[in-house]
């Protein structure tokens, strides 16, 4: 089911003319580690700015499931369909880890974020450099789907390949309910209000990460511990998948491309290119 659903996910979502560099906004303290540890931070979900994140998945689950039971004609079907409604009430939702990507390099919105009083930079990754790493973590690289109307297609597909699986005997409902967590993973991360649509953006997302894991460790955070999996940005041969560093608008433009060109001499990344913001400075706040 794993495989149908990530088919079926691929060919309705992913762009037939994807971009050839997706791009991470981050601040001072983070592109230094990035491009010194070699690896980025995916936070758990539940830690993201937006509270609402992998909500609006499960209220729409919730709300088709309650259509398809109220529209079941057999005992058998209705029975299936309140299983899955009542397993997704219990779900463990928590260790999905996500790291965020934009599909544009120079957005306002965005050096809002990340690059207040001139510290912000966009760095490029290879889309499919990054994609063939991800595939080796168990991670998946999707674009965020915010049509209301095509995340109730994918909701209502979803379900109806549960039910399919549901029904054949053969398969423990251990079995089911661990194939019901890993379509889940995949989708409910990517699914986002259309209010932020502009931001195009892509993510990178984890299958449940176990807390034995050498990767998943925990960042001081402003409330809280966060906990993050350490996704490492090399391959098995040291390769990198850096494509390209945007300077985020500043006052000082000229010194900071200077002093990162710098940084990736010392970092052993002289082939990685430097861009400049086109966006005037202004000391967001």
């Amino acid at each position: 089911m794993q495989a149908n659903f990530e088919k079926h996910l691929y060919d309705t979502v992913f762009p037939q003319s994807p971009p050839e560099t997706i791009f991470h906004y981050t601040t001072q303290k983070g592109i230094l580690g990035i491009i010194q540890n070699r690896e980025m931070w995916a936070t758990q979900i539940h830690f993201l700015n937006d509270k609402n994140e992998i909500h609006l998945t499960f209220e729409i689950l919730k709300q088709e499931l309650k259509n398809m039971l109220s529209n079941s004609h057999t005992p058998a079907m209705r029975s299936i369909l309140q299983e899955i409604s009542d397993y997704l009430q219990i779900m463990d939702q928590g260790h999905i880890c996500i790291s965020s990507f934009c599909a544009q390099e120079d957005l306002l919105s965005q050096w809002r974020g990340y690059g207040n009083l001139g510290k912000g930079y966009a760095i490029g990754f290879d889309l499919k450099e990054l994609t063939r790493i991800a595939r080796k973590h168990n991670f998946v690289l999707w674009p965020c789907v915010y049509d209301p109307v095509l995340q109730k297609e994918l909701v209502k597909y979803l379900i109806d390949l549960w039910c399919q699986n549901f029904a054949n005997k053969s398969l423990k409902k251990q079995e089911m309910l661990r194939l019901i967590d890993t379509d889940i993973c995949q989708l409910a991360p990517v699914i986002k209000d259309q209010s932020f649509s502009e931001e195009k953006e892509w993510r990178l997302v984890s299958s449940m990460v176990e807390i034995a894991s050498p990767r998943f460790a925990f960042r001081e955070g402003e409330f809280s511990l966060i906990p993050y999996y350490n996704f490492p940005i090399i391959d098995e041969n040291k390769n990198h998948c850096i494509d390209s560093i945007v300077v985020g608008p500043s006052p000082h433009m000229e010194l900071a491309s200077n002093s990162l060109r710098t940084f990736l001499e010392a970092q052993r990344l002289d082939e990685v290119k430097i861009k400049t913001s086109k966006i005037p400075f202004r000391n967001w706040k």
